[in-house]
């Protein structure tokens, strides 16, 4: 670990820790020593360079896995919900790609953007074809999941399909939010399409 790079935090272990799935009851985002969200997280260049690297192995590997799910008759919507961690983390590598060093020193806006779902499935959408989103014929319908908890439709549906790990009631409390559709043959094609985007992705 470099240093500089942990200043203000609680330990090793909380920053090692981000980005991983917090077990319940355990938040690893980082936090200052008023115990405040970090916003801004100051990093080398080198281990930006790192960051970007892990992050597009681990959009490989996530596809990998939904590859292999699907071929072995896995369950789509739980494939779909799978496959939108692998956009949500190639809208992670986007944004980290946009920085630009200033004497071997990064600014992450760590919480807006590094840890912000929307943050990172917007410039993905913005960026991927949509092939790579579109997992259902027909309009996404929004009023059958929750109506007033997302800015646009496709985030909305990128939300939704991972929400499939999980049961939950809509906003309004009278209704159990339903499973996305997913067409099986539109998912594998995003999945190969994605992997192809990112196997040519350049790491600066």
């Amino acid at each position: 670990m470099v240093a500089g790079c942990l200043a203000n935090f609680e330990s090793l272990e909380t920053f090692q820790n981000a980005g991983q799935p917090a077990a319940v009851g355990v938040s690893y985002m980082l936090k200052d020593k008023n115990g405040k969200w970090v916003e801004t997280l100051e990093v080398t260049e080198e281990l930006w360079i790192k960051m970007m690297q892990e992050t597009l192995n681990g959009i490989l590997m996530i596809l990998d896995s939904v590859e292999k799910l699907l071929k072995t008759g896995g369950n789509s919507a739980i494939s779909a919900g799978l496959y939108m961690f692998a956009v949500e983390e190639y809208g992670k590598l986007l944004l980290l790609k946009n920085y630009k060093p200033s004497k071997e020193i990064i600014q992450i806006k760590y919480k807006n953007e590094f840890r912000n779902h929307r943050a990172k499935f917007g410039i993905a959408i913005k960026t991927l074809p949509k092939e790579c989103i579109i997992l259902h014929e027909g309009a996404f319908d929004r009023e059958a999941f929750d109506p007033e908890a997302f800015d646009t439709d496709e985030i909305a549906d990128c939300e939704t399909r991972q929400a499939v790990f999980y049961s939950d009631f809509i906003s309004s409390g009278d209704f159990i939010k339903p499973n996305p559709s997913v067409d099986k043959e539109l998912l594998e094609k995003a999945v190969a399409q994605l992997k192809t985007i990112v196997l040519v992705t350049t790491i600066p």
